[in-house]
């Protein structure tokens, strides 16, 4: 009987987290779209694509002054 509750529980939990991930998956593409959209807009860049190099260029840079 015990276990039984106990896998009712772990059902119960796992179909929060499932709507928890969904919910959050849907959240992160209306903010992908709000990105988009504020970039075309305002015909600026918000997502920087900066290679490794230039992360650590731009650390010496600001660690020099």
């Amino acid at each position: 009987m015990e276990l039984q509750a106990q896998v009712k529980l772990l059902e119960k939990q796992k179909a929060l987290l499932e709507q928890q991930v969904n919910f959050t998956d849907k959240k992160a593409i209306i903010f992908d779209m709000l990105i988009d959209i504020a970039e075309k807009e305002y015909n600026i860049d918000i997502r920087k694509n900066s290679s490794p190099e230039q992360l650590a260029n731009l650390k010496n840079k600001r660690n020099k002054h």
